[in-house]
């Protein structure tokens, strides 16, 4: 398989340089700024794991800022954030967590921009999750533990070309979501592209799937 792109450095160092809407200003971490020396001295691994760092200490940031509003999941099985600022100006934060037995969906959306935060409406959802879905988010939580899935993931896309045959192209935007699992062999931080296909990704588009089309969304407009 080619790649057009080689360098797994290339996507870590470019998924930074892609401004989310011009109305909200996101919170950048000091692990998520540039060290030229140092990066141009990294390893593909190095690179990856700096990448990781960064993108789940933006993930925290609001992670708090959800839990500030609506209060801390309950020991989440799955936690999940996508860096994605809506076009409400919004971000979402999911967790899953295990209650007597049945699994809880507690999704919720914060401002992505605190210097407006009345502008943007926040919403909270808790559900039950189905049974055919909470099957599945079992199922992930055992794949998640496998050390062959990295923590990050080298942003390419496998396409396949008119005569079968298969090229990676790397994902130029930097639609990130930030998951943390609760495993076997302990917890583990994850970053994906929202269009990536591992078990990680999977799972992650599972959660926010089930949020997706729940009707028990309750939102407080502006």
């Amino acid at each position: 398989m080619k790649r057009l792109f080689p360098l797994p450095l290339i996507s870590a160092l470019l998924a930074t340089c892609f401004a989310a809407p011009a109305f909200a200003e996101i919170p950048m971490p000091e692990s998520c700024e540039p060290r030229i020396a140092g990066v141009a001295l990294a390893t593909a691994s190095d690179a990856g794991e700096a990448q990781l760092v960064c993108d789940v200490d933006r993930a925290a940031i609001y992670e708090d800022r959800a839990n500030t509003i609506f209060g801390s999941a309950v020991n989440p099985l799955v936690s999940v954030v996508d860096l994605a600022v809506s076009p409400s100006g919004a971000v979402y934060v999911y967790a899953v967590s295990d209650v007597q037995g049945a699994m809880i969906l507690d999704a919720r959306s914060v401002p992505a921009d605190m210097d407006q935060p009345g502008s943007v409406p926040v919403c909270h959802l808790h559900t039950l999750m189905p049974d055919e879905a909470a099957a599945e988010i079992s199922l992930g939580l055992l794949k998640a533990a496998s050390p062959d899935l990295p923590g990050y993931a080298e942003r390419m896309e496998v396409v396949v070309n008119p005569d079968g045959s298969h090229r990676s192209v790397l994902m130029l935007d930097s639609h990130d979501v930030v998951s943390r699992v609760q495993t076997a062999s302990g917890e583990r931080d994850f970053s994906r592209h929202i269009r990536q296909t591992d078990d990680v990704a999977k799972l992650n588009e599972l959660i926010i799937g089930v949020a997706n089309v729940s009707s028990g969304w309750d939102c407080k407009a502006p």
